[in-house]
């Protein structure tokens, strides 16, 4: 029931993103169209931040913080050669909007699809969690780093990220 309530968001996310166009009706006309709108827009981290509040993820400072922390605030090379906002892998038992691998991550056409990703993720794995199971999900499943949640708490705490949405 959970996966279900979360494809029902990430669709109504993609019907936000997309400006509410109803003639879309199957998901690969809405890749097709996503990608149409994404392709050749220069990434910047106030696109990142209204493409967050635009999705409405349940805690979208922890989000943001991710992307930061993960790209090493966007000059990492996985996110400049990957367009990888969040360090993920290609996904094997969710969909996924990666189109490849390189130096072991997913591969995105572009950010926005990054994005995308990690709101499919989100929605298999993390929607239904309240702040406190969302860092503890993401230190014990998704970390690699023993670090990684404080490194993410202070990032949200030092750049007041919580305002922002």
């Amino acid at each position: 029931m959970l996966k279900f309530i979360g494809v029902v968001y990430l669709v109504l996310s993609l019907y936000l993103i997309l400006g509410g166009n109803t003639d879309t009706v199957t998901t690969v006309e809405i890749r097709t169209q996503y990608v149409e709108v994404c392709d050749g827009e220069v990434f910047s981290e106030e696109a990142l931040i209204q493409a967050i509040k635009k999705m409405k993820f349940k805690h979208p400072h922890v989000v943001l913080a991710q992307a930061k922390v993960e790209t090493g605030h966007f000059k990492s090379n996985i996110f400049r050669e990957n367009n990888n906002l969040f360090g993920m892998k290609v996904a094997w038992n969710r969909p996924t909007t990666a189109v490849g691998r390189n130096r072991g991550h997913a591969v995105y056409r572009n950010w926005r699809e990054s994005l995308l990703d990690y709101a499919l993720y989100s929605s298999y794995y993390t929607n239904h969690k309240t702040e406190k199971e969302l860092y503890a999900h993401l230190e014990d499943s998704y970390a690699e780093d023993p670090r990684y949640v404080k490194l993410l708490r202070a990032v949200v705490e030092r750049e007041d990220l919580k305002q922002l949405f």
